[in-house]
């Protein structure tokens, strides 16, 4: 079997997503209008949450809902030597961290710029909450955003011959992580994909 689709970026898929509604944990989606520049993030969008079991409505940049990294990116209050510290992503905010300075070798509170944390995580890019479609494969997590997203990535996984002709740096095929392109996880990956897909059959969004 040979791959052959289009090199299509994430965000391709990235229009209707299904995801974990934050009130009533039943499966709620994501309608999204991408505006004219989506690459390497869209620009301009208008993106709109909804739940039918609960009736909960989110609008774009209404809330953010998903992990957030903190960045301290100053001079050290007693010698001045630079201090630069980065947070592990959490959702869990706090105001202010404890440094040591590596010059000085004195402790400080230093206040943290908190943004959004978008990568490596079962998330929507839009709103950060828990995506619908997610699955552990030993120690990782994979994950799509609907149907769509689900087939293109079963078809490149049970592909044997991969063409690269037409590939760019923002393909999903291209940031795929390795363990995802080995053979050797092959038929894992397309048995877990599987359980994904009669998962959604049985979801009220399985034309999404």
């Amino acid at each position: 079997m040979r791959f052959t689709q289009p090199a299509y970026p994430t965000v391709y898929f990235s229009e209707k997503i299904l995801v974990k509604c934050p009130d009533c944990g039943s499966v709620g989606h994501i309608d999204t209008e991408l505006g004219k520049y989506t690459i390497p993030f869209p620009h301009n969008h208008k993106s709109i949450f909804n739940c039918s079991s609960c009736g909960l409505k989110k609008e774009t940049n209404e809330k953010w809902y998903g992990y957030c990294q903190g960045f301290v990116g100053r001079n050290c209050g007693f010698c001045g030597s630079q201090i630069n510290y980065t947070s592990e992503p959490t959702k869990r905010l706090y105001e202010s961290v404890t440094i040591k300075c590596q010059s000085c070798n004195r402790e400080k509170d230093y206040k943290l710029k908190w943004y959004r944390y978008k990568e490596e995580k079962p998330t929507d890019p839009y709103f950060g909450l828990d995506l619908w479609l997610h699955t552990d494969i030993k120690d990782k997590i994979l994950w799509v955003y609907n149907i769509d997203h689900l087939t293109y990535l079963k078809d490149y996984i049970a592909s044997k011959l991969r063409e690269d002709d037409g590939r760019h740096k923002y393909s999903m095929i291209t940031n795929l992580p390795q363990w995802i392109k080995s053979a050797k996880n092959r038929d894992l990956i397309l048995k877990k994909l599987d359980r994904l897909e009669k998962k959604l059959e049985k979801t009220a969004y399985n034309n999404v």
